[in-house]
C-alpha cells in the first residue's frame, strides 16, 4: 500500500480517503520555526539543494493566501484547492505516507518546547571510558544516500508523494552541517535502489566515523516502494552488515525510512504522568573481539509498524521536520543519538494532530519508532 490519498497524496499505505494535516499553533510553530519548510514544494534536483541556513517558517494562516519563505526570497502563494485530499476548512494540506488524500491541519495538542541548554561534548562529560563511545574522530564523518521517491509508475497505484522534496532538502541540510558527505538520488527504481545502496557499500569506509542512508518513499511494513515496486528493507541493509561490508565493522550504521508501515490509523490519548526509572546494576559486557553482524544498526522509522505515516504537501512530513528541526539546535550540541531521537519522538507525539472533515481519520496521531542494535554510545563530535 504505501502513500495513497484519495484524489492527490495521503497516506502511506491506505488505497483511498484524504490526507491532509496542517501546522498551525503556536506550539508548533516554536517546535518548527527553524527550518525553512515554507520553501517551494517543487521537485529539486541535487545540484539545488544547498547547505545554507534555513528561514524562519512565518505565520501561517486560514488566509486565501500564505507567505513562503525561501533562500531566493519571499512570495505569495495560493493555498491548495479544496478536493478529494483537501477537506474544505482545513488550512494546509499534509499527505499521509500510506494513500489517503486527506485535508487535516496538524494543530499542538501539548507539549513543551525543549530549550537548548548548551550540551556538554563527549570531551567535556563524566565518561572517562571512551570504549563506551564510537569513535567520531575519523577525518571523514561519512556519507549519506538519500533515496526520494516522489513519483512512482501507475502499476504500483501509489499517489504522487507531495511535499517529500521539502524533506529532501531540510536533510540536506541539516546533515551536511554535521559534516556527512551527501549522495542525492530522486525517483529510484528498486533496480536502481539496490544498485546505488550495493556501491555505497563497496566503498572505502575504513577512514569515515558512520554511513546514513534516508528512504523517503511510500511503504509497508518491512518494505519501501521504489518508483516500480517494493523492496524489503532488511535486504537493503544487508549490504552494510558485517558480512558485506568489512570497512563499517563496528562503525555505526543509520538507516531513516519515512514511510507508511501499513494502513492502521493511531488515536490520541490521554496520559497521566509517569515516573521513570533507572537501573544501576548493568551486567559486566563479555570481553570479546568479535562482534554480530547485524550490530551497530540503528533504524529511525517514522511510524510505528502497522501504522499510516503524515506527511504535509506543502510542509514537509512530520517526522522529518521534526528530526531537522532537532537536530539543527543539537546535532553539534553534545547530544547523544538516542537522546536525539526520543526528543523528535516526543514532538511528534505532542505537536502533531489531524484535523479533517472526515471523521475517520480526524484527530489522529503518529510516534516514530526506533530500532536499535547499536552497541555504544553516538554523538556528531564537531568536525575540525
Amino acid at each position: 500500500m504505501g502513500d495513497r490519498t484519495a484524489g492527490e497524496d495521503v497516506t502511506d499505505a491506505i488505497p483511498s480517503g484524504p490526507e491532509v494535516a496542517s501546522i498551525t499553533g503556536e506550539q508548533v510553530r516554536r517546535t518548527v520555526e527553524k527550518l525553512s519548510v515554507e520553501e517551494t514544494t517543487q521537485e529539486k534536483t541535487p545540484a539545488s539543494r544547498s547547505p545554507e541556513p534555513q528561514t524562519s517558517i512565518g505565520n501561517m494562516t486560514s488566509a486565501p493566501t500564505i507567505d513562503v519563505h525561501s533562500l531566493t526570497g519571499t512570495k505569495k502563494v495560493q493555498e491548495p484547492p479544496n478536493t478529494s485530499e483537501t477537506a474544505p476548512g482545513s488550512y494546509k494540506m499534509a499527505s499521509v505516507h500510506g494513500e489517503r488524500s486527506l485535508e487535516p491541519e496538524t494543530v499542538p495538542s501539548g507539549g513543551e518546547k525543549h530549550q537548548g541548554e548548551k550540551q556538554k561534548t563527549p570531551a567535556m562529560s563524566d565518561h572517562q571510558d571512551l570504549s563506551h563511545m564510537y569513535n567520531m574522530n575519523h577525518n571523514r564523518r561519512g556519507l549519506a544516500v538519500v533515496i526520494n521517491n516522489r513519483d512512482f509508475d501507475k502499476k504500483t497505484k501509489q499517489k504522487v508523494r507531495k511535499g517529500t522534496d521539502i524533506d529532501a532538502d531540510s536533510l540536506f541540510k541539516q546533515l551536511s552541517g554535521l559534516g556527512f558527505e551527501m549522495q542525492m538520488n530522486d525517483n529510484l527504481t528498486c533496480k536502481e535502489m539496490k544498485k546505488v545502496l550495493k556501491e555505497a557499500a563497496a566503498a572505502d569506509h575504513s577512514d569515515t566515523d558512520c554511513i546514513l542512508v534516508a528512504l523517503l518513499s511510500h511503504g509497508e511494513e518491512k518494505t519501501v516502494y521504489g518508483t516500480d515496486g517494493t523492496l524489503d528493507i532488511a535486504d537493503l541493509a544487508a549490504y552494510f552488515n558485517g558480512v558485506n561490508c568489512k570497512s563499517l565493522v563496528g562503525k555505526p550504521k543509520i538507516f531513516i525510512i519515512q514511510a507508511c508501515q501499513g494502513s492502521k490509523l493511531m488515536e490520541g490519548v490521554d496520559v497521566p504522568d509517569a515516573v521513570g526509572f533507572r537501573d544501576d546494576d548493568l551486567p559486566t559486557p563479555p570481553q570479546t573481539q568479535t562482534l554480530p553482524a547485524e550490530a551497530d544498526f540503528l533504524y529511525y522509522y517514522s511510524t510505528m509498524p502497522g501504522y499510516l505515516s503524515w506527511r504535509n504537501q506543502e510542509s514537509g512530513s512530520w517526522t522529518i521536520q521534526s528530526l531537522c528541526a532537532v537536530l539543527k539546535e543539537h546535532g553539534k550540541s553534545g547530544m547523544e543519538i538516542m537522546q536525539i531521537l526520543t526528543r523528535v519522538n516526543r514532538t511528534v507525539a505532542t505537536q502533531f494532530e489531524s484535523r479533517t472533515r472526515d471523521k475517520e481519520m480526524d484527530s489522529k496521531k503518529q510516534i516514530p519508532c526506533i530500532m536499535s542494535m547499536l552497541t555504544k554510545e553516538l554523538y556528531f563530535t564537531p568536525k575540525i
